[in-house]
Parts: structure tokens; sequence; C-alpha cells
């Protein structure tokens, strides 16, 4: 039910565009079903508005990572661990 799951996230979204946990949640919907390049993108919302949202650089690292641009993947991880992500 992923598709199901990015509509509701949109929708949220759409209702309150400022939460960077809905986007970091529609960015993992997005991972699973392996298009990491739109995971990304709400990832970098996600960043954008909380900059020191962990997961988020955790999670994007990780689709980094699956798209093999393992430097990026790298800072990523880092930030995420120099934010609290083990």
């Amino acid at each position: 039910q992923y598709e199901r799951a990015i509509q509701s996230y949109d929708e949220a979204i759409r209702l309150d565009p400022e939460n960077a946990k809905t986007y970091n949640k529609r960015g993992v919907v997005r991972a699973n079903l392996g298009q990491y390049e739109r995971a990304i993108q709400s990832y970098d919302e996600a960043i954008r508005l909380d900059p020191e949202y962990a997961t988020a650089y955790y999670n994007r690292g990780n689709a980094f990572e699956a798209l093999g641009n393992s430097i990026k993947a790298e800072q990523d991880l880092a930030k995420a661990k120099e934010l609290g992500v083990s």
C-alpha cells in the first residue's frame, strides 16, 4: 500500500507544509519503492525545514548509497552520527 501511503503523506504536506517529519516519512516510502531520487527530494525538504533532523540525514545517506553516490552517502551518514544517530 505504498502508493496510498504516498498519497496520504502528500495530503498531510498540503495541510501542514512545515512538518519535516512528514517529508521524511514520505521519503522512506519512496525509498522502499526504489524511488531513491524522489526519496532524496523528500529528505532534502525535511532537512531544509529542520537542519538538525538526524534521521533525515541518515535516510538520505542510505538513499545516496543505493544510488552509488558513496561520497554524499558518507557525508550524510557522518552528519547523522554527529547529530546523534548511531
